[in-house]
């Protein structure tokens, strides 16, 4: 019987789910278990508060067995490279702020500079040292990461007008944190709140500490590289990244919070409406509008404290006239150098992906209960 399929209550699979992502890999060792926790939390959440479909129920199977997969390969990978805690990471750059603000596109413009590396899907999801990219068709993880991705697409088309996403591409950091079950992105496709009050107040400091492992086991190739990091999971435990990361250099987004909310809104109900039985699309539209609330509190005083040459607010109307103007501002408050072969990578990759490319999104405050007043208001 496969694992969706299994009615028996979500907390007693855990052994189950654990047997599934040795099964898949071959491989049996999950290393530290500060991943404990936060997997059993989630599946009491599940089991107690998501009345989750049976499209639901396979879902956050898949969450909880890929996070597994990617602790199995991140430990293989460990033990091939004992000495990957010495791989310098050395003043990274992180894209960090309220989602559907332009930080995906800036994201993936920012990464045509050569100078930079930063997070392919694929290696997230299965950490390994970076191969030679001419070679990634050949890697089974890698054809594995393709395949669920295409389907994901084929199965909600609509999906692609709302957030792109390709195993080859740069994506965000949760990949990587879905090893210790301990990002933001659970609770926006899963009905949890329990989940979600844990993962608020705990201490992210052993899992920023494993994903920094993991980004040194993925870039110990290329020690010379500047890491770019982009997720809006670190909104709320900014400071620990920090902890782990002192010398980083920050950008956060910015867009009118009544246009924003919405949107991810939007976003979040295409992900979580199959997943739950009894999903409402008003309590839904005040849980985004809480939680992103939440988390611009908890950013802007971390970053109250950066020093200038490490942080850059970059407004979402001032990228939308001039992308490559504002990343031309983002290099110089850093101190870096962008050069005339990143500068003309960038354009080209402007041009291959302009907006609407794959539809456009459309989206209504009033289909959440909200208005653009209230949202204002909230973030006040």
């Amino acid at each position: 019987m496969a694992l969706g399929e299994t009615a028996a209550p979500l907390p007693e699979r855990l052994g189950a789910l654990v047997d599934e992502a040795r099964r898949a890999t071959g491989l049996h060792a999950l290393g530290p278990d500060e991943w404990r926790e936060g997997l059993e939390c989630l599946l009491e959440a599940a089991e107690r508060e998501a009345n989750l479909t049976t499209i639901g129920r396979g879902m956050l199977f898949e969450q909880v067995v890929t996070g597994l997969v990617g602790r199995l390969h991140s430990e293989a990978g460990f033990a091939n490279h004992p000495d990957v805690e010495s791989v310098p990471i050395e003043r990274p750059i992180l894209v960090v702020g309220m989602p559907r603000t332009a930080s995906t596109t800036l994201h993936r413009l920012l990464i045509r500079d050569p100078a930079l590396q930063g997070l392919e899907m694929w290696l997230a999801d299965t950490p390994m040292r970076r191969p030679p990219r001419a070679t990634w068709p050949s890697i089974p993880a890698f054809v594995e990461c393709d395949r669920r991705t295409r389907a994901l697409f084929e199965a909600a088309p609509e999906l692609r007008a709302i957030h792109d996403m390709d195993a080859d591409e740069v994506d965000e950091c949760w990949h990587l944190l879905r090893q210790s079950f301990a990002t933001v992105n659970l609770e926006c496709t899963f009905r949890i709140p329990s989940y979600s009050r844990w993962w608020a107040a705990c201490d992210m400091g052993p899992m920023y500490r494993r994903y920094r492992r993991n980004l040194q086991l993925i870039g110990g190739g290329a020690p010379g590289q500047r890491w770019l990091l982009k997720d809006a999971t670190h909104m709320f435990h900014l400071d620990r990244f920090l902890e782990v990361f002192p010398d980083a250099c920050v950008v956060t987004t910015m867009r009118d919070p009544a246009k924003m909310i919405p949107s991810v809104a939007s976003l979040t109900t295409s992900v979580m409406r199959p997943a739950v039985a009894d999903f409402d699309p008003i309590a839904h539209g005040q849980a985004q509008l809480e939680l992103w609330v939440r988390g611009l509190r908890r950013i802007d005083a971390v970053c109250a404290g950066l020093p200038r040459d490490r942080f850059y607010r970059m407004e979402f109307e001032d990228f939308q006239a001039d992308p490559v103007a504002e990343v031309r501002r983002i290099h110089a408050r850093f101190g870096l150098e962008l050069s005339r072969e990143a500068e003309a990578a960038m354009r080209s990759w402007l041009e291959r992906n302009r907006k609407g490319r794959h539809g456009e999104h459309a989206y209504r405050a009033e289909d959440y209960g909200l208005s653009p007043e209230r949202i204002r208001a909230a973030f006040a």
